[in-house]
């Protein structure tokens, strides 16, 4: 059965949600559907608060109304500086917690588990504070699956209150809705500013206030807002004991957050993200920002500066008396398309730099080159917060966050000079206090650290710059300020976590040392959920603590059938070469047409059987040096005269006066590798077949001949395919056959900003950037691949082609052979059974063309051989668990296809891949004159995602590892997800010798 990819989308505003659940599944071309297919059928929301923290627990059941199987995807961004620090997962319909697991292990482990079609749960970390959980399976016909989240935030000061909110503008009725909010320590009653209901009202039982409501059908028509008065004590201490006389603490400092006057710039940039998900940004916050700011900074010349895929000027503004109505109005008009590349910033010549974005580079790394002062605005809901804090430490600039703050008070980080956390006088009984860098302070300020002993006081430094112009004094008593049944040692580790991210590659090792210690999804961490101990036990996977007992008793008695990883690729690949040599050194002769044969004296016949030896299919030449050809190595040198009889045997075996027939691997004891290739070259053509797309909008574009024209349609029509991967790889591809190749990578590179790390989008772009030549893009793209599946051979067979295409040689050769030097789970092993054949040819293609500028003392020599070839077709896809087919079909009308991997003229292809990314690959040593026909048929795929339609790319090569190869690539998009078995293949390109 096939297994169609759900997307569930929640999204959180401000503190929380930033819309209520959008449930979506695929259309079937590559976007999402809004539908009744699968529901939210029962929301439980349990919060509880206490001195400025919460603790929150979101309990959500779906339901999957459709007739087939769904995998699901539930991806949701959280606040600044908010974790996920607890996902549970329903097994056999009890809620099971998740244990923290390294994140590329945690998704090779739950890609390996759902190949043997169990349950596994995974929750992690995307690009940006986004957090993505895939479950499987929801059954079909009403199955329900309940996934639980839980994460700790610090409440926002408002005014003198702290403040708690929770939008609940749902637009359609919850089967089953419940939320409960206690409230701890209170003395004052919690001031309900907004409710759902008038049911919802706080009661006091004990120390506590507790407010809920439980209601069926239920759509509530107001959010949920809590007003929590603070008293004149102006610092909140709560203390959490721990092991070795030591205890965490977590201290909200009230401060008066004074500003000092600052010189305003004269000149000012705006670098403006006008990438396509720049189009997602709250544009109105960000006009409310910059007409507060021009009310005060009123006369200044700003240069407008554009950022997607390239960093192009835009105009210049001269404001006067704060009047900036015309760059509002050229800012309104922005159009965003084209990915995100950080990496072509460039340094600007104005006083300050507002940089709007959401931080989220797709298409780039960042290369910081500005010195002046950035201040980072962000107003997305998906934001990369971290990213936007370096640019901002770095350049001295500030970070604003619109999206959670009032634009009217974060433009004061522009106007003033704020008043910020310097630091803490030294203290023998503090350590690890967090933030340990300086910060700007707006309402209140929280510290949070690690005490030893019972007591100490904490004397917190504020000023300006680096000059400390106050300072105040923290006191700390484990006796009188321990509290129980609270995480505060997940404050104190999220906040750590935060400020390590922000250097994460400096940090990736105790980032993952905090996330493993304290549940919490960072970068390099994720929560997962198997559905048995076994499971656990063979993947060494620690279980949670209902099943430790059952865990440690099977690890103990030696019962444990641990996974057993494939690790023997070189074996294999040492037989493969052989196997190989083999049949490189096969002649596949032409078989001789028969004729009747006439009466002839015996004497005659035994002259004419020489003859033939001497003449059929090797071309002899009379010359002083040796000639190989297809099938064999021709040596001409004077001989003495033989016999008749002498002649006869000779025949027999295959050998004449003057004549030697030797394979390849003869060859090469004699002659360079060079020669040996030299041998093999032979004049071809090779034309490649457009595959048009015949996708609906392709009509809009019949008439259309002109960049503008093309670019202004598809620009029309965008709306209705805005996320449809396949619209912007149709319209990438027209401008790239009239050679506008800037709009065509623009184009293109929307699809980078389509998704959050999603490799199927990603490995559609790599194959796209290869075949327009756009080799460094393809470079990045191949990495990023990598980074997220490190256990996939084909992440680095992608990269190491990528290498070679950027004329890295020794990289790619390295991570070519890394391949076969990895060890893979058995489920991944099986699936890319034989792909050894298919980096075997690669890493002699390297060696032949690019021996001098190799280092092969690492290589085993047993996988070194000449393999120069005439043809060599391979095609790759960016869909796991698909089946694509590649046929050749050669002069002689004799198709090598997987039921039939062998011809008679030589020709050989790879095993087949009925699972996987691929590669299959067909190699024809020595071609015949006429032509070969290539095709690719779709056999069948066993999901539908975000990417749409499977992307295949062939590259077809003729004189292979000749050291005069020349390789031609075909992309395109299958046509049908349907199972086309039974359909003709895709005529996608032609050799012609």
């Amino acid at each position: 059965m096939k297994n169609i990819c759900l997307k569930l989308l929640l999204f959180f505003p401000m503190l929380y949600w930033a819309q209520i659940p959008i449930i979506e599944t695929p259309d079937k071309k590559g976007g999402f559907e809004n539908n009744n297919k699968v529901i939210l059928q029962k929301l439980n929301i349990e919060t509880k608060i206490t001195g400025g923290i919460s603790t929150n627990v979101i309990t959500m059941v779906f339901k999957n109304n459709s007739n087939r199987l769904m995998e699901g995807r539930l991806t949701f961004p959280l606040p600044e500086g908010v974790n996920v620090s607890g996902y549970a997962l329903d097994i056999n319909g009890k809620l099971r917690n998740a244990v923290p697991v390294e994140k590329e292990k945690a998704k090779e482990v739950f890609e390996t588990i759902q190949k043997r079609n169990v349950d596994p749960g995974i929750l992690e970390k995307v690009e940006g504070n986004n957090f993505r959980t895939r479950i499987y399976p929801i059954n079909a016909n009403g199955g329900e699956r309940t996934v639980q989240i839980s994460y700790n935030y610090e409440l926002k000061k408002q005014g003198s209150n702290y403040q708690y909110f929770l939008p609940l503008n749902y637009s359609t009725q919850i089967p089953e809705f419940n939320i409960k909010t206690s409230v701890f320590q209170n003395s004052v009653s919690p001031q309900l500013e907004e409710k759902p209901d008038g049911s919802f009202n706080f009661v006091k039982n004990g120390n506590v206030w507790v407010a809920e409501t439980h209601k069926l059908n239920y759509k509530p028509t107001q959010n949920l807002k809590i007003n929590f008065p603070q008293t004149d004590e102006n610092q909140n201490v709560l203390i959490q004991k721990a092991s070795d006389n030591s205890s965490y603490f977590l201290a909200n400092l009230g401060i008066d957050p004074k500003e000092k006057a600052k010189k305003l710039p004269n000149k000012l940039a705006i670098i403006w993200d006008n990438s396509l998900s720049g189009s997602k940004r709250d544009h109105a916050k960000e006009w409310s920002l910059l007409e507060e700011y021009f009310k005060v900074n009123k006369n200044l010349s700003v240069k407008i500066y554009l950022l997607n895929n390239t960093f192009d000027e835009g105009k210049s503004f001269k404001i006067n008396d704060g009047n900036w109505n015309e760059l509002k109005s050229y800012l309104s008009q922005v159009t965003y398309d084209g990915g995100t590349d950080f990496g072509q910033l460039k340094s600007v010549k104005e006083d300050e730099v507002l940089f709007f974005t959401d931080g989220l580079s797709s298409f780039g790394d960042l290369k910081l080159t500005i010195k002046n002062p950035v201040y980072t605005i962000s107003s997305s809901n998906n934001a990369n917060f971290n990213q936007l804090k370096f640019i901002s430490n770095k350049t001295g600039g500030e970070f604003l966050n619109l999206s959670e703050n009032d634009p009217k008070k974060e433009v004061r980080k522009l106007l003033y000079q704020s008043l910020k956390f310097i630091g803490i006088e030294n203290n023998s009984s503090l350590t690890e206090v967090y933030p340990s860098l300086s910060q700007t302070i707006s309402q209140d300020f929280v510290l949070t650290g690690i005490l030893k002993g019972n007591q100490a006081t904490i004397k917190v430094l504020f000023g300006y710059g680096n000059e400390v112009t106050e300072a105040k004094a923290i006191s700390l008593d484990v006796n009188k300020q321990s509290v129980k049944d609270w995480e505060i040692s997940q404050f104190w580790a999220q906040k750590k976590l935060n400020e390590l991210e922000i250097f994460e590659k400096q940090n990736k090792n105790e980032i993952k040392n905090i996330s493993r210690q304290f549940g919490l999804v960072s970068n390099n961490m994720s929560l997962m959920v198997l559905e048995n101990v076994q499971d656990y036990v063979r993947y060494e996977i620690s279980p949670p603590s209902e099943l430790r007992e059952e865990y440690n008793q099977i690890v103990k008695s030696n019962q444990a059938q641990k996974d057993v990883r494939v690790n023997d690729l070189m074996a294999k690949a040492e037989v493969m070469t052989e196997n190989l040599k083999k049949w490189w050194n096969t002649d596949f002769e032409k078989k001789p047409k028969y004729y009747p044969t006439p009466r002839r004296s015996k004497d005659t016949a035994r002259v004419m059987d020489i003859e033939e030896v001497v003449m059929v299919g090797y071309s002899a030449r009379t010359v002083n040096r040796s000639v190989a050809s297809a099938s064999s190595t021709v040596v001409s040198s004077p001989v003495a005269k033989p016999s008749l009889q002498d002649n006869v045997v000779q025949a027999l075996e295959g050998r004449a006066q003057g004549i030697s027939i030797r394979g390849a691997g003869s060859v090469r004891g004699d002659f360079k590798s060079k020669e040996i290739a030299e041998t093999i070259i032979q004049k071809g053509k090779i034309t490649t077949i457009d595959v048009k797309s015949d996708a609906a909008y392709m009509k809009f574009f019949e008439s259309a001949k002109k960049s503008e024209e093309i670019y202004q349609i598809y620009l029309n029509n965008r709306k209705d395919y805005a996320e449809t991967p396949q619209y912007y790889f149709d319209v990438a591809q027209l401008f790239f056959k009239i050679d506008d190749k800037k709009t065509g990578l623009k184009v293109l590179s929307s699809i980078a900003d389509l998704d959050i790390e999603n490799e199927e989008l990603y490995k559609l772009l790599a194959y796209k950037l290869k075949q327009a030549e756009v080799y460094d893009k393809e470079l990045w793209i191949s990495k990023k691949v990598l980074e997220w599946r490190p256990f996939d051979p084909q992440s680095y067979r992608d990269y190491a082609l990528a290498l070679e295409d950027n004329k890295d040689y020794q990289g790619a050769l390295d991570n070519l052979y890394k391949i076969l030097n990895q060890s893979y789970t058995r489920e991944m092993a099986n699936r890319d059974h034989g792909i050894e054949e298919t980096i075997i040819m690669e890493i002699n293609e390297l060696i032949s063309n690019h021996r001098n500028e190799l280092d092969l003392k690492n290589i085993n020599p047993k996988i070194i051989a000449d393999l120069p070839v005439n043809i060599r077709v391979v095609i790759n896809w960016n869909k796991d668990n698909t089946d694509i087919d590649l046929w050749v079909t050669d002069p002689k009308n004799e198709r090598c296809m997987y039921s039939h991997k062998s011809t008679e003229i030589g020709g050989r292809l790879s095993d087949d891949f009925t699972g996987g990314f691929g590669p299959e690959q067909f190699l024809l040593k020595k071609a015949i004159k006429g032509k070969y026909k290539i095709e690719t048929n779709f056999f069948n795929e066993n999901q539908v995602s975000v990417a749409g339609a499977t992307a295949i790319m062939a590259e077809v090569f003729i004189n292979y590892a000749s050291g005069k190869q020349e390789r031609k690539i075909v992309v395109f998009q299958n046509k049908s997800e349907r199972d086309t078995s039974n359909r003709d293949g895709v005529l996608i390109g032609e050799f012609e010798f």
